[in-house]
């Protein structure tokens, strides 16, 4: 009996790895982690679903089984300005309310589901939002983007059979928009600041 009891908990052992949960993650995160521009200028960024499939598992984001639909929040700090959503490619938005350092999008459908692209093995991308956004005016500022779940209902919804949410099952990256010099100016703030540092500097007596 002693024996038995050995030999199915080895057998427990080497079956459960075969039953485990799928290793499949999900960020929503922009397609650059920090943007960089000059003061006052427009840049776009692309807001991503990313699902990372790893030992062995299927990807549920695939061509046929895509993502079904989509609610998202976008917020911003007050050194910059949105200038325009957008849904992603293909998709049909049911509502984007814009307010003055955030946007909501309640509804984000794409029948039958949208596949995204493979970027590398185990790795596919849906864009689910784009979105102009005005750098800083003042030099060397910083904005951060976040986007998140605001418990909007079926926030994210793979179009598989049965259909898997996975509220609670994502990871939200935020993003920063920093203002720099254009290059044409740095060479002038070096000599500035070279020229402040030799009026501070004290002169030594010749005397």
């Amino acid at each position: 009996m002693r024996y038995c009891r050995i030999t199915l908990t080895i057998l427990c052992f080497l079956l459960i790895p075969k039953f485990a949960h799928s290793a499949v993650t999900y960020e929503v995160l922009f397609d650059q982690s920090a943007y960089v521009g000059n003061p006052g200028d427009t840049l776009v960024a692309n807001l991503l679903l990313r699902e990372t499939a790893t030992e062995g598992d299927p990807n549920l984001i695939a061509p046929g089984n895509g993502l079904g639909s989509a609610n998202f929040r976008v917020a911003w700090t007050g050194t910059t300005d949105l200038i325009s959503s957008l849904g992603g490619p293909g998709f049909i938005s049911g509502g984007i309310d814009v307010e003055a350092d955030h946007v909501v999008v309640r509804q984000l459908a794409f029948p039958p589901g949208d596949a995204g692209v493979e970027v590398s093995q185990g790795v596919r991308e849906v864009t689910i939002g784009t979105f102009e956004f005005q750098v800083p005016t003042m030099l060397g500022a910083e904005a951060v983007i976040t986007p998140s779940d605001q418990s909007l209902g079926s926030d994210f919804a793979i179009a598989a059979t049965p259909t898997t949410i996975l509220d609670g099952d994502l990871t939200f990256r935020s993003s920063t928009i920093s203002a720099v010099p254009e290059p044409t100016l740095l060479p002038l703030l070096g000599m500035a600041i070279a020229g402040v540092w030799n009026f501070r500097r004290p002169r030594r007596d010749r005397s």
